[in-house]
């Protein structure tokens, strides 16, 4: 209708609304209130309150909150002030284009607590790549979970990726039957989020929060000749600079990438093959231990 849209920016919130206004699709499809997963986090509603000059609202124990309209049919370039085709440090650990068209905010006022904290994520640091990763986590674990229950015991979105990029599955081959579902599941990864390239699974005994455990598993108990599976031609995020025609031949168009599973789980009829050193455990009961 032309009219333009109130809207309030909060800034300066607790973690658990962070990370929930990192979820996306298909964990919270279009029109899924996410404050709804911060008051889950948080076992307790997020207060909002009124904005003072517009008509929406806000989060009460935000820093600051910035009231303002996003004006109709009025764009401007990211780029407009420094004029260098670039935008900000991304995810991924470049710098990204500069958008040409963004929506222009008009603001109509900015208010803030006593001797506030003005609190911000700078890509691609350790905090900005795990507020992407976690609800990137949840988004697998759900899907796959969905279809195959109990066999996936945990996904980590490491650092390394962006959050984003790479994922590694825990899988737990109990029965023959289950040989190739863990490749079924990394199928349901992809399926799950759309940007992912990479995704490792590991058996249950391997610590995937553990990267030196992970490499340790892709070390013995993987084979390249075997153990990848390649999907070339897959739409994925363009904020990867190497997935571009200019990259590889068999790229023809910007954002189209080859998504790959590394298989590091051992076959099922071999698992007795693979069992890791075992140490004793220490009876502390025998030791005289002393609290400080």
């Amino acid at each position: 209708d032309n009219q333009p849209l109130p809207i309030s920016i909060s800034i300066g919130v607790d973690p658990a609304i962070e990370i929930a206004s990192c979820f996306e699709s298909p964990t919270t499809p279009l029109g899924y209130n996410e404050l709804q997963i911060a008051g889950g986090l948080r076992d307790q509603a997020v207060e909002l309150v009124k904005c003072k000059t517009v008509n929406e609202y806000c989060i009460a124990n935000a820093e600051y909150v910035i009231e303002g309209e996003l004006l109709p049919r009025l764009r401007v370039r990211e780029d407009l002030n420094s004029n260098t085709g670039k935008a900000m440090p991304e995810f991924p650990g470049y710098t990204g284009p500069a958008n040409p068209s963004l929506p222009i905010i008009k603001v109509k006022a900015i208010t803030h607590r006593k001797n506030p904290i003005m609190q911000t994520v700078i890509g691609p640091s350790e905090e900005h790549v795990s507020l992407a990763g976690i609800p990137t986590e949840a988004s697998i674990l759900r899907m796959i979970e969905q279809a195959m229950p109990g066999k996936v015991l945990n996904v980590y979105c490491p650092s390394f990726g962006g959050g984003k990029f790479v994922a590694i599955i825990q899988f737990k081959k109990e029965l023959p039957s289950d040989e190739g579902r863990q490749r079924q599941a990394a199928l349901l990864a992809f399926s799950a989020f759309s940007e992912l390239k990479h995704v490792y699974i590991v058996d249950e005994d391997v610590d995937i929060f553990d990267i030196n455990d992970v490499m340790w598993a892709m070390t013995t108990r993987f084979q390249g000749d075997v153990d990848v599976i390649i999907i070339p031609g897959v739409r994925t995020y363009p904020l990867d600079p190497s997935n571009d025609p200019d990259y590889s031949s068999s790229i023809y168009d910007h954002g189209i990438a080859c998504k790959t599973i590394f298989d590091g789980t051992v076959p099922y009829h071999l698992k007795d093959c693979f069992k890791r050193a075992d140490f004793m455990d220490v009876d502390l009961s025998k030791w005289q231990v002393e609290k400080y």
